[in-house]
């Protein structure tokens, strides 16, 4: 793959997901990457996300991680 959106290309669905506790991360991206479906845009809608998305990229490096729901440029800068 030549960039990410090659990647959600190839990916064909991304699912979006809503983690009210960062403690449900982990469990969610296992099943995800077990499941061939290494992908999850994580929404900013919970105090969660930030921690979500930090985990899920520790634990899975090669998962294609988004943020969602960005509206702040503190949140962009949070997602990154």
């Amino acid at each position: 793959m030549s960039n990410i959106a090659d990647k959600f290309e190839e990916l064909g669905v991304i699912p979006v997901v809503v983690l009210n506790d960062s403690k449900d991360a982990l469990p969610l991206a296992k099943a995800l990457v077990e499941g061939g479906l290494p992908c999850a845009e994580v929404t900013f809608r919970t105090a969660a996300a930030e921690e979500s998305i930090r985990l899920m990229h520790e634990a899975y490096p090669d998962m294609v991680l988004a943020a969602g729901t960005v509206l702040t440029t503190e949140q962009v800068d949070r997602a990154v």
